[in-house]
C-alpha cells in the first residue's frame, strides 16, 4: 500500500522550504494568519449573533428540508425493494438526494455567514427543483434525465433541456395543466421562483456586487465592529435566501399533489398506497398542504412585513452609489 502524505509531514516540508530561503519558523509557529484559528472564531462569533427574523426562517426552511427527507424516504428507502427501481425512481430519488444535500449546505453557509457562497448554491439546485417539477409532470422525461450520467451525457442534458432556461417552459406547462388554460395565472407563478435568477446569477458569475456582498454583510442594526463579513458574518440577507429556495420548492409541494400516492403507478415498481398510519405518509401528504400554505402566507403584502426585516446600511458613506 502507497504511503500518503500526512499533515504533519507537509508542516515539516512547509518548515523545511522557509529555511531553505532564509527564514527558518520554529514548531508550531507559521508565517501568516492560521485558517483553523480564525474559522474557530468566526464560528463562535456566529453562534453568539442574534438575528431573530433569521432564526424564524432557518425554522420554515428545516421544515422544508424535513418534508423532502421524507418524501426521499418513501421514494427510495421504504419502497418495495423486491423489484428494480424504474428510471423515474431512480431519477427523482437523485435529484431528491441533491435537493436535501444542497439545502443542508446552504443552511450551513447562511449560519456560517457565508450568504453569497449559499446563494451560488442556490443558482444551482434551482434547477434540481425544476427538473423535478418537470419529471414530475411528465414522467416519461425521466428517460432524457436518466442519460446524464456521464460527463458527457450532463452537458448534453444541459444543453438540451437547461441553457437558456428551456426547462423553464416546462415548468411553465405544468402550471397551465394545473390551472386548467388559464395563461395569466399560469405564468404568473411560472414566473415567480424564475424571477431571481437574474439576482443568483448575479452573485454566482464574476460581478462587482459578488465581492461587494459577501464583504459587507447587513443586519437589522448595524454594530460598529472591526469584521468583515469574508470571514463569515450571519446577514439579515439571508432571509431572502431562504425565501427564494421556498420559491422553487413552491411548485413541488402544489403540482403533482398526489404524488407519490396517486397518479404515478405507471412510473413506480410498486404503487405506494397510502397509509394514515405511516409519518412519513402523512407527512408527505398532508405536510405538504400546510407547507405550501406558509409559503403562499409569508407572501402577502399583509404578512411580508412582519418577517421580511429592513437591512439597515447605515454603515455605508453617504456618497456611496
Amino acid at each position: 500500500m502507497r504511503d500518503l502524505l500526512s499533515k504533519a509531514d507537509f508542516e515539516v516540508h512547509l518548515r523545511k522550504m522557509w529555511a531553505d530561503r532564509g527564514f527558518p519558523i520554529e514548531n508550531g509557529e507559521r508565517v501568516g494568519v492560521a485558517i483553523s484559528d480564525l474559522v474557530a472564531h468566526s464560528m463562535q462569533r456566529n453562534n453568539a449573533l442574534s438575528l431573530p427574523s433569521l432564526d424564524l426562517w432557518i425554522s420554515i426552511f428545516d421544515e422544508c428540508l424535513s418534508w423532502f427527507i421524507s418524501l426521499n424516504t418513501l421514494v427510495y428507502a421504504k419502497r418495495d425493494k423486491t423489484g428494480e427501481m424504474t428510471d423515474f425512481e431512480k431519477s427523482v430519488t437523485l435529484i431528491l438526494c441533491k435537493i436535501i444535500a444542497d439545502g443542508t449546505a446552504i443552511r450551513h453557509l447562511i449560519l456560517l455567514g457565508f450568504d453569497t457562497a449559499s446563494r451560488s448554491l442556490l443558482r444551482s439546485v434551482s434547477e434540481y427543483m425544476e427538473v423535478l417539477v418537470a419529471l414530475l409532470h411528465k414522467p416519461e422525461f425521466s428517460e432524457d434525465f436518466i442519460k446524464s450520467n456521464t460527463p458527457e451525457g450532463a452537458e448534453e442534458f444541459w444543453r438540451a433541456y437547461l441553457r437558456g432556461g428551456k426547462i423553464r417552459k416546462r415548468v411553465t406547462l405544468a402550471w397551465r395543466d394545473f390551472f386548467d388554460g388559464h395563461e395569466d395565472t399560469a405564468e404568473w407563478f411560472g414566473n415567480w421562483g424564475r424571477s431571481s435568477h437574474v439576482i443568483l446569477s448575479g452573485l454566482t458569475h464574476p460581478s462587482f456586487a459578488g465581492g461587494f456582498f459577501t464583504t459587507l454583510t447587513p443586519k437589522e442594526k448595524h454594530v460598529d465592529e472591526n469584521w468583515l463579513g469574508i470571514w463569515g458574518d450571519k446577514s439579515v440577507l439571508s432571509v431572502d435566501t431562504v425565501y427564494i429556495f421556498l420559491k422553487f420548492a413552491f411548485p413541488v409541494l402544489l403540482l403533482s399533489r398526489q404524488f407519490p400516492f396517486e397518479g404515478f403507478d405507471g412510473s413506480l415498481a410498486m404503487p405506494i398506497l397510502y397509509d394514515e398510519t405511516d409519518e412519513f405518509h402523512r407527512h408527505v401528504r398532508i405536510g405538504r398542504d400546510i407547507l405550501a400554505s406558509v409559503v403562499l402566507s409569508l407572501s402577502t403584502d399583509e404578512n411580508m412585513r412582519h418577517v421580511f426585516p429592513e437591512a439597515d446600511w447605515s454603515f455605508l458613506p453617504d456618497d456611496a452609489d
